[in-house]
């Protein structure tokens, strides 16, 4: 069974933004109590690589933070066409203090409908909480909300993730492990119980590894379709990540696996 093309770029705009929406807490996050030298670089300028690649995590970002990214598939999941997203967001208030709040605005379908054409919006409060085994992200939120055009073939969908980082490592590779479970309806949900238009409940899963300070690589469970991706921050001044992928390994949700591409990028102001 396939999925519609609507939840398939609701889930790439989901991954192009969360490299971003890490980086506003990675600086926290990915701090070990003895920083090498190319850490402290990473803290100056250089972005942290992605950590999931569709799955949402339970981080986000704080007030001031902003981001925006894009996102392109070679082939969707339903009508084989090439096809894109676009997301801009931010973050209000602390989640180290209090809670905070994570707001994106997507336009889905940008390569053949048109930039704008249909819009969707997202919301999730998280909190960060710190723990002796390290820090834990809880989110809860809702995605594919529909704000302008028409032609959705898929519902918004809620979850509740959480995520937990975990230094395995003292040297500077393979040094640092992600590890993210939620559950949600929606595009959370079996493909087949999707493609049926059931309102049940699913549950995804997914981990990263550390493999240098610029890179990590990703395996990621939706609920529907199995991602494997590469993460990477090429630049040492510039908080640019690039995360390609591998979207629906086994072909679960379509006829066979696509080739994805996600970039984003954050700021504070």
């Amino acid at each position: 069974m396939q999925l519609r093309s609507s939840a398939s770029l609701i889930a790439l705009a989901v991954t192009l933004a969360l490299p971003a929406a890490l980086q506003a807490q990675g600086r926290d996050v990915y701090k070990l109590p003895v920083p090498s030298q190319t850490m402290m670089g990473a803290e100056m300028g250089r972005a942290q690589p992605g950590v999931a690649a569709s799955s949402p995590i339970g981080f986000g970002p704080s007030q001031g933070d902003i981001f925006a990214g894009l996102g392109y598939q070679a082939k969707t999941g339903t009508v084989g066409d090439q096809d894109g997203a676009l997301s801009v967001g931010g973050g209000f208030f602390n989640p180290n203090e209090a809670v905070g709040l994570e707001v994106v605005l997507t336009s889905l379908s940008t390569v053949r409908s048109g930039f704008g054409s249909r819009l969707v919006g997202g919301a999730k409060i998280h909190k960060t909480l710190q723990s002796g085994m390290g820090p834990i992200g809880v989110g809860l939120g809702v995605e594919g909300l529909f704000l302008n055009g028409n032609e959705f073939d898929t519902k918004p969908s809620v979850f509740l993730a959480a995520t937990t980082v975990q230094k395995i490592s003292d040297s500077d590779m393979f040094n640092t492990a992600t590890f993210n479970v939620g559950v949600g309806n929606g595009r959370f949900q079996g493909a087949n119980e999707f493609v049926a238009g059931e309102t049940g409940i699913g549950f995804f899963v997914s981990s990263s590894l550390r493999v240098n300070p610029w890179s990590s690589a990703i395996l990621d469970y939706t609920g529907a379709q199995l991602n494997m991706a590469f993460s990477f921050t090429p630049l040492k001044n510039m908080p640019l990540v690039i995360t390609p992928s591998i979207n629906d390994v086994t072909g679960e949700a379509g006829s066979a696996a696509r080739l994805g591409l996600a970039a984003g990028m954050s700021w504070k102001y």
